[in-house]
């Protein structure tokens, strides 16, 4: 063999193991990824931590699989979270109508609820209208946006310095409530709890609870029996 030959053979071999020893690294670190880092689809994950949270498996990795929806799928993200924050709020509270739902959660998270049978049927649908043209409290998240004569029992008054807070049908910290905000207004009359109270106005969603706001206490009627 030549002595040029001779000089290239350590190299060869040399070369050989470097590029076998990426590959290998390759592959382990292939291996170290969790399985869903890389999924097929945000679907895929989805589904897989939907299942877990119906089985009721929260103490596997499903908080890993809503972390990454909540950075790559932010439509799935929010339908999870949606259908699981419902689902701790019907637990608690009781079931509610599923066109209520879907003005605080949104329409896939009440699609899984409706799957589940944990939203009843239309409120709109099933209640008869009042002669006074008045909405329930619990159909006024449906109505976000447009202005209602909107009534219910009151649950609870609470303050905050000269504002006024007058919950109907559920007290604070239900957001299924609704609520009857008084700015600037010092205090208002005690008023029996169950009283029909009702107020019109415009209604706005705050973190998912339905409200009208308004400037002056005579604004707000109390429906006789």
């Amino acid at each position: 063999m030549a002595e040029s030959e001779k000089n290239w053979t350590p190299w060869i071999v040399i070369g050989a193991l470097a590029i076998g020893g990426v590959w290998w690294w390759n592959a382990q670190a292939d291996d170290r990824q969790p399985s869903h880092a890389a999924p097929d689809s945000c679907q895929e994950v989805f589904d897989a931590a939907l299942s877990q949270e119906r089985a009721g498996d929260t103490a596997g990795d499903i908080g890993e699989k809503i972390d990454w929806l909540n950075s790559s799928c932010p439509e799935e993200y929010d339908a999870l979270v949606g259908y699981i924050s419902a689902k701790g709020s019907i637990a608690q509270f009781g079931a509610d109508a599923c066109d209520v739902w879907v003005g605080r959660v949104g329409e896939a998270a009440t699609a899984l609820l409706r799957a589940d049978q944990l939203c009843s049927a239309s409120a709109a649908a099933s209640a008869q209208a009042p002669s006074d043209g008045s909405i329930s409290w619990d159909q006024a998240i449906a109505h976000v946006g447009g202005s209602q004569y909107v009534c219910g029992p009151l649950a609870s008054i609470r303050g905050s310095d000269d504002d006024v807070f007058l919950n109907l049908g559920r007290d604070y910290p239900d957001v299924a409530r609704f609520t009857i905000v008084l700015w600037d207004v010092g205090g208002v009359e005690s008023i029996p709890s169950g009283t029909e109270v009702c107020a019109s106005g415009t209604i706005t969603n705050y973190d998912g609870v339905a409200q009208i706001e308004l400037n002056d206490v005579s604004a707000v009627k109390v429906r006789a029996d």
